[in-house]
């Protein structure tokens, strides 16, 4: 890391990069445009309003922040007025104790934004318009997204006038020369196609404000400019390694000093390096690893890396990769696996693989096709299921099977997975109520159905929810498999009292429970087949349905920032598993709390084998809390990451790491002025221990820490 740039990362760590907002004042006679052309004035006003960011140590600029009085990109949503409306009712507030508002990821084509530039929109604009002569709706939707083109274009324009003016006034010849090398960049892009890996990078930069949610798939369509300004001579790697980091902190620094616990997580922007490419051969190259390389420089925690595994990878490189994330404090680094989530996609979605591969991962390591959008935005108590079985105590009794309970069970599943996707579309239909001018630009689809991506107009959208409390089910249906049928160590009746009485004077039958129990994470029979047979039941389900824009859906089971294990678990009574009446959940796939007790093969067994369907190929997560040994120690860390290949071999989908012992947190927890160096992985994303919320750390110390 070159000096400008550890002075500039530094800087960005205390100071805003971005310009100061600049207000703008609207012709009052706007009030006689239709709605969305008003909003789509505003917004172009607004965008062309704002100052040009010049601090002495940056090369690439173009960015600045909505401030909400116009409707903005997709991801923020400020200015989306009934978003925000729906977002006041139903965000972190459970709906029947069943589902909640919640967040939407999507990740713009930005290679398309550099390989064809503004130009290239304006062409497919003017098609559409031809396509859809006549339909006023459709023309006045193409002709808000031109607006909308044509002032990015006018951006550009006025960064390049911005450093041709700077340059007028500086002395330095140093600088001068770089300024003028940023005007000539700005006369090309983003209006034109990049032609340098510099043109790119500033393309990108720049674009990431309409859409700032993720880059994408950077190491890819960056890497035929790498590649010919190396060969060329035009570019040295040293340079390379420089813009990388620069835009690196330009993301850091979108979501600015002021966000609260937010600007600690490291899920603002997230991002995939490596997996298949379209000719089935392993995307990782030298650019996806100057990728990791500028990213272990800097002492920023955000953006973070996910690798993309793939059986072609080399081992060599899944160990390096290991290797950075052992040696990261700042927690940037996860791994997820192509080979279950490519035939997902396309088993469950319809997509080609050439769609298919192009996907990236997302804020808290939630996947993400790239030009498309996640229209889930529901998570989801799936063990309001079991609770809603419980409650059916004369069948449940009357039951002579374990064959016939589950059936009863599948029928509170099949009726909570329908309400579920009911509330699931009111969401998304209030939600549409926004049309969305800026980032749809960028979502694949959008300008051919004159459609905003609110409104189903992106062609790579897929719909679903986060599912909490899954554990949960698949250990009490298989307490009862195990006790109440091939054991017969108490009946059904007795059980249910049990739960009733919320486990008091029945502290034997608890404490049997926990002893015996073949809980799921031990790669038992019972237990991994009730997994299989709980998530071939939702994607029996799930897979005949579509959302109210006829998207396919899949499901996931991470939490993002939010405890909801936590919310869901507060409103749930006690359950077959040992749970008492309102405790939490667990987070993600796994097991918690010491019942995974055969150690981490076992417990990476019986996840890599749970989803056969691939059903819940969405936001998925896996926590591995592991000793410290086996991470530290070279001989250890060797076979630790073979065993890590082997778990994706099997099918393993995701995996993040901790090792710091329960005493170090416990510690952190009682002395937090002496820890505030300690990060950890929460949810897909990594957080400042002490910073967290207190349910939240307490997930984090339930974790069972692995030794084997």
């Amino acid at each position: 890391m070159n000096e400008r740039i550890a002075r500039l990362a530094t800087y960005a760590q205390g100071h805003e990069i971005y310009p100061e907002i600049v207000k703008v004042d609207y012709d009052r006679c706007d009030l006689f445009l239709t709605e969305l052309k008003r909003d789509t004035k505003h917004l172009c006003e607004y965008m062309l309003a704002q100052p040009v960011s010049l601090l002495p140590d940056m090369r690439l600029t173009g960015f600045f922040h909505f401030d909400g009085s116009v409707p903005s990109d997709l991801f923020h949503r400020t200015g989306h007025r009934h978003f925000n409306e729906i977002c006041s009712q139903f965000y972190n507030k459970p709906l029947e104790n069943l589902a909640t508002f919640e967040w939407q990821h999507s990740t713009g084509d930005f290679r398309y934004a550099i390989e064809h530039g503004m130009e290239g929109y304006l062409e497919r604009i003017a098609a559409s318009k031809r396509a859809h002569e006549g339909d006023e709706r459709a023309l006045e939707f193409l002709d808000c997204e031109e607006m909308v083109v044509r002032a990015i274009i006018a951006l550009g324009e006025k960064n390049a006038a911005a450093c041709r003016e700077k340059a007028a006034l500086t002395d330095d010849p140093a600088y001068k020369r770089d300024l003028l090398i940023m005007a000539e960049t700005f006369d090309q892009v983003p209006a034109h196609p990049a032609k340098t890996f510099r043109q790119a990078v500033q393309c990108l930069s720049m674009c990431f404000t309409f859409l700032p949610d993720c880059i994408g798939t950077i190491d890819r369509y960056l890497y035929p400019y790498y590649r010919a300004d190396l060969d060329a001579g035009r570019l040295t790697i040293d340079e390379a390694r420089s813009l990388i980091q620069e835009l690196y902190i330009d993301i850091y620094a979108h979501t600015g000093t002021n966000a609260g616990n937010r600007a600690d997580f490291s899920a603002e922007s997230h991002f995939a390096i490596g997996g298949y490419l379209p000719d089935r051969t392993d995307g990782f190259n030298d650019l996806s690893r100057l990728l990791i390389d500028a990213l272990m420089e800097l002492p920023l925690n955000k953006p973070q890396i996910s690798l993309r595994w793939t059986k072609k990878l080399p081992f060599e490189t899944l160990k390096y990769v290991l290797d950075c994330e052992r040696h990261d404090a700042l927690k940037r680094i996860a791994i997820v696996n192509d080979e279950p989530r490519i035939k997902s996609f396309m088993d469950n979605l319809g997509l080609s693989f050439e769609d298919a591969c192009g996907y990236t991962m997302v804020g808290c390591n939630e996947p993400s096709l790239v030009g498309g959008i996640w229209l889930g935005g529901c998570t989801t108590n799936i063990a309001r299921s079991l609770s809603r079985l419980l409650e059916r105590r004369g069948e449940l009794i009357a039951c002579k099977t374990f064959d016939e309970v589950y059936a009863l069970y599948e029928q509170c599943l099949d009726a909570d997975l329908e309400r579920a996707l009911e509330i699931n579309n009111a969401f998304n239909e209030y939600r549409s109520r926004d049309t969305n001018t800026l980032s749809s630009i960028f979502l694949d689809g959008c300008i051919e159905s004159a459609k905003s991506a609110t409104q189903g107009g992106a062609r790579l959208a897929v719909s679903g929810a986060n599912i909490m409390g899954m554990t949960c089910v698949i250990d009490s249906l298989t307490v009862i498999a195990q006790f109440v049928f091939e054991e017969r160590a108490f009946t059904m009746e007795e059980l249910l009292d049990a739960l009733d009485a919320n486990w008091e004077g029945r502290d034997f039958m608890r404490a049997l429970i926990l002893k015996r129990a073949k809980f799921f994470g031990n790669n038992d029979p019972l237990s991994d087949g009730i997994a299989r047979r709980f998530t071939n039941s939702l994607h029996a389900f799930l897979a005949p349905r579509r959302n109210l824009f006829g998207n396919h859906l899949l499901l996931g089971c991470l939490a993002g920032y939010n405890p909801h294990y936590v919310y869901f678990g507060n409103l749930t009574g006690a359950t077959p598993d040992g749970r008492f009446d309102g405790d939490p959940f667990m987070v993600g796939a796994g097991q918690t709390a010491g019942k995974d007790r055969e150690g981490l093969t076992a417990l990476l067994n019986s996840v890599a084998q749970m989803d056969e369907s691939g059903i819940l190929c969405g936001p998925f997560v896996c926590n591995l809390m592991l000793d410290e040994a086996l991470i530290r120690n070279d001989d250890h860390f060797d076979k630790t990451a073979h065993m890590l290949e082997t778990y994706f071999r099997m099918g393993g989908l995701h995996v993040q790491l901790n090792y710091v012992s329960r005493e170090e947190l416990l510690a952190a927890r009682e002395h937090p002025e002496q820890y505030g160096h300690l990060r950890v992985r929460v949810s897909g994303f990594s957080g400042t221990f002490t910073l967290l919320e207190e349910s939240i750390q307490d997930d984090i110390m339930r974790r069972t820490h692995q030794s084997d």
